[in-house]
């Protein structure tokens, strides 16, 4: 019974506390966004009875009226003592009304008042945020050339706030019922551009030759990366140019379209030509002056760098176990024992007749097994593959090609030649079988 007692007393007690909540007021807060639809206008303060983290609004008094309404929580400063909250308005005086449209897509919204600071927010071409005060800070640069304009701190349609320099922002006065006032021509920014928002919606372009990688079926795991492409810097904040032989990255910057098409990157030598939605050519102008070329294409979304790797790994999983299953113990009377273990290892007895020509004279019998390269031509229509023989204490790769056979394996020595792309830099291997190659059969 007393337990009874003391739930009832608390059930009391809260119920006490919601309707006196709802009742009086917690509290004083700056209107930091109109509320059009009752004309109420920015740095007014305005008193507070409820705050539900539920529905993720303010309930608050309508001035001159004894009506209540709804308002989002971000469009308001936390509620304090009313005199605190008439000095936090005070803050605002100056940007009363002040509202700005972005000038161009990818605007960065900054922790702090300078240009190496963190990025909260990447502003849309013509999305509106209310400017709060100015503040002190570093003046972003290009060319050397300070930038002019001041760093101000903003509020965005969702609520987040941070510094953004004004250089690309167009100020207007917002009325109190939301119709634009002064100024507001200056905030009918440019045209949509489609093709420049098509590019930047990619996040990252890769090189080129994934193309014909992915329609051949043939993923060398050695030149596709998840780091290798361009990277427009509209997400990361960074404009990013990465292949095997370079590497380059830059602040983000407007994307500016000039008169012959291509896009110049402002703070940035890199100029992009978009060839269509899905291949483009960026010139990158290094440090010593001169111009290089690179082509890069988008992939479709059904087509991930990673799902790409992690399927390529499984395939060669795949065909070394079915070298494995067919085994995994090979005999030869001429070439000793070779044996495929668990974890892609080899054991090889008997390999004398092999060394040095094929197999390096140091080499111990046993070592690592790779499936890395892929035969082409008649070459791929007569072999299964080829396999690569680390053997331990070895100098160098020993590769074979291999084919299947009922009663066991046939493996013939291969040599693969490297050829390094001029302009990714890449190494493009190639699988050979020499006239005189010497081949090898294992029963099972």
């Amino acid at each position: 019974m007393k337990r009874f007692r003391l739930s009832a007393a608390c059930f009391f007690s809260a119920a006490l506390f919601l309707c006196t909540s709802c009742s009086g007021i917690i509290g004083y807060s700056v209107l930091l966004w109109n509320v059009p639809e009752k004309e109420i206008e920015d740095g007014t303060v305005v008193p507070v009875y409820v705050k539900s983290n539920i529905s993720k609004v303010y309930v608050i008094g309508v001035p001159g009226s004894d009506e209540k309404i709804e308002v989002p929580l971000w469009k308001l400063s936390e509620p304090e003592k009313k005199s605190r909250a008439f000095r936090h308005a005070a803050l605002y005086s100056e940007y009363s009304g002040m509202y700005a449209a972005c000038a161009f897509d990818g605007l960065p919204i900054r922790e702090e008042s300078q240009n190496a600071s963190k990025q909260v927010y990447r502003l849309r071409k013509n999305e509106v945020i209310r400017t709060l005060h100015s503040g002190e800070g570093i003046a972003p640069a290009t060319g050397g050339v300070e930038l002019p304009g001041e760093w101000l701190y903003v509020l965005t349609g969702d609520g987040t706030k941070g510094w953004c320099f004004s250089y690309n922002l167009r100020a207007f006065k917002m009325n109190p019922d939301g119709t634009y006032g002064a100024g507001a021509e200056s905030a009918e920014v440019q045209e949509k551009d489609e093709t420049l928002e098509a590019l930047l919606a990619v996040p990252w372009y890769y090189p080129d030759y994934y193309r014909p990688m992915i329609a051949r079926k043939q993923i060398d795991l050695e030149s596709v990366v998840p780091g290798y492409g361009f990277d427009t810097g509209f997400a990361s904040g960074t404009v990013k140019i990465s292949l095997p032989n370079v590497t380059a990255s830059f602040p983000y910057g407007e994307f500016i379209k000039a008169d012959s098409g291509e896009y110049k990157i402002e703070g940035a030598p890199v100029e992009v030509f978009v060839r269509s939605r899905d291949y483009i050519v960026v010139k990158y102008t290094d440090s010593s002056g001169k111009p290089k070329s690179y082509s890069f294409i988008s992939l479709g979304e059904d087509e991930k760098i990673e799902e790409l790797i992690s399927s390529e790994r499984s395939r060669r999983q795949r065909q070394y176990k079915s070298v494995q299953s067919l085994g995994p113990d090979f005999k030869s009377g001429s070439y000793g024992t070779l044996s495929f273990n668990d974890g892609n290892m080899f054991q090889w007895t008997g390999f004398s007749r092999l060394v040095p020509g094929v197999i390096p004279a140091k080499a111990r019998g046993s070592g690592l097994v790779e499936i890395k390269y892929f035969p082409d031509g008649t070459l791929k229509s007569a072999w299964d593959g080829v396999l690569t023989f680390h053997f331990e204490n070895g100098d160098r790769e020993v590769n074979f090609l291999y084919k299947k056979e009922v009663n066991g394996l046939r493996m013939a020595y291969a040599k693969v030649y490297g050829r390094t792309d001029s302009v990714t830099g890449r190494n493009i291997p190639a699988v050979s079988l020499p006239a005189n190659s010497i081949v090898l059969f294992f029963q099972n």
